[in-house]
């Protein structure tokens, strides 16, 4: 599919879980984040050219995932960013998209849906 990583960040302990080993069954590397402090500190000291793509959860404990959105576009502009969320609404999808995000992610989500919006979203950077 493409060379870097897949990052991802969600405050839920059993969705990276369950995502970490979807996506590397694909063949892909992945990192996780349990919190949006954490998530930046590793986008803000890692190489640029080292992660794909972003898989990031709207709610955080630390961080509005927008805000982190805001924050990822400011330090890394060419990386895509999916924005997932339980709690989908035309306002938020359209906030998401506003804030540059590549792609919106409705939980729960199937496998198909997982991988089919990693294939897309990276063929299209």
């Amino acid at each position: 599919m493409f060379g870097g990583s897949v990052l991802i960040c969600d405050d839920e302990e059993g969705m990276l879980r369950y995502l970490k080993k979807m996506i590397e069954a694909a063949g892909l590397r992945v990192e996780t984040f349990g919190n949006g402090t954490s998530l930046l500190a590793r986008i803000e000291g890692g190489d640029p050219g080292d992660a794909s793509l972003l898989l990031q959860d709207m709610r955080l404990p630390d961080a509005d995932g927008l805000e982190i959105l805001h924050r990822v576009k400011e330090l890394r502009p060419a990386l895509p960013v999916v924005m997932m969320t339980a709690y989908a609404c035309d306002e938020v999808v359209r906030a998401a998209f506003d804030g540059g995000a590549s792609d919106f992610l409705p939980k729960p989500f199937t496998r198909e849906a997982v991988l089919g919006v990693i294939r897309t979203t990276t063929a299209e950077h």
